[in-house]
């Protein structure tokens, strides 16, 4: 089965944001995740909303979840923790 040209831009800017929060260490803030993807804040916003098996908010920051580590180390092919 093919993937559309939407969920694959999708997927593409839902590991942009994974790795963002990876890259700070597990956790980051909205500005660092805007910061380290370059994307529009209404982007951000969005699909974080549909990550929430991936990410999870406390406070002010986000995490990645357990899920969301897998699914990286899948992207990646290696292990996304550096």
């Amino acid at each position: 089965m093919l993937i559309g040209e939407t969920q694959l831009r999708a997927r593409r800017t839902r590991i942009k944001i994974l790795q963002a929060i990876v890259d700070s260490d597990g956790s980051a803030g909205f500005t660092e995740i805007k910061y380290a993807t370059d994307l529009s804040t209404g982007s951000i916003y969005y699909h974080l909303g549909r990550m929430v098996r991936y990410v999870i908010k406390k406070s002010k920051q986000y995490y990645i979840t357990k899920e969301g580590l897998e699914l990286l180390r899948e992207h990646n092919g290696t292990d996304a923790m550096k």
